[in-house]
């Protein structure tokens, strides 16, 4: 069998999808796509879905069999165009048996706490993780159940830790970290509510990132995420995680903590954001 990703491309020049697959990078391959002349034409194209599983090949062929008919046959050096709505494609992507997606036992069980779902969401969508899916691997969302140290998540950029959540053995209350660029000192009114929650926001130890802060407060899923609506988060929040995005794209770089990274709870996440838009 070959672990790899099974992935749904679309481009706004074309009135196609892609569906294809790779035990390659999701990055490496889109770059690779984006650069061949026969797809190129048609592209930029970019990341619509994915899944991580055991045997890639078995789930392309699959999804590569079911829509058959609607296979691009007069595109000249390509074989996975498909005249299908990118939505009809996701759906079928997602019917994949779940025994075949890598991780999802442990993604099942820890989004049991949809409270924690929905917090991993929200911070996705004001850091802007949800814009850099390609790059993953750069970042990393790793997933812990709650044994041993009592971590839930860890999310790092790079070699930072950017934002952690830990249940604490001596009185089980969540502790929540994460990291922001230092405008967050600009609202005391957001640092008083981190402090009335046993917090506290100090500066972070990154000999690399000098205008870091940490907040760090004691709070379950449901009252951490109403800390996204505090003045100035969204702000602080972008300006320290895209910057070291960015940089990481730029550099082309891969984290030590790849190999730990969850690629089934991002995709989760993923379908979460659109079920979420429909509802709103």
């Amino acid at each position: 069998m070959s672990r790899g990703f099974v992935y749904v491309l679309v481009s706004a020049n074309s009135e196609c999808i892609k569906i294809g697959g790779t035990e390659r990078p999701l990055r490496e391959r889109l770059t690779a796509i984006n650069g061949t002349p026969a797809y190129a034409v048609h592209g930029p194209w970019e990341l619509s879905d994915f899944l991580h599983v055991v045997d890639w090949r078995l789930v392309e062929g699959h999804l590569h069999r079911h829509f058959a008919k609607s296979n691009v046959r007069d595109a000249a050096g390509t074989r996975e165009l498909f005249r299908v709505p990118p939505m009809q494609a996701r759906e079928q992507l997602r019917r994949v048996d779940p025994l075949l997606r890598i991780g999802n036992d442990v993604t099942l069980k820890l989004f049991e706490n949809r409270d924690l779902q929905l917090f991993l969401y929200r911070l996705f969508e004001l850091s802007g993780l949800f814009g850099n899916l390609d790059i993953q691997g750069a970042w990393t969302l790793s997933l812990s159940p709650s044994t041993g140290a009592g971590r839930w998540f860890t999310l790092n950029i790079g070699t930072h830790e950017v934002a952690f959540c830990q249940r604490k053995a001596d009185d089980g209350k969540f502790l929540q970290y994460l990291i922001f660029d230092r405008l967050l000192l600009d609202y005391p009114e957001t640092v008083i509510w981190i402090g009335n929650r046993r917090g506290k926001v100090g500066v972070a130890s990154y000999a690399s990132a000098e205008r870091a802060v940490y907040a760090q407060f004691h709070a379950d899923f449901a009252e951490a995420e109403k800390l996204f609506r505090q003045p100035g988060v969204r702000r602080a929040m972008v300006a320290y995680w895209s910057d070291r995005l960015a940089d990481l794209r730029e550099r082309n770089a891969k984290s030590v903590f790849a190999r730990f990274h969850s690629y089934d709870a991002v995709s989760e996440l993923l379908e979460y954001k659109r079920v979420a838009a429909k509802v709103l």
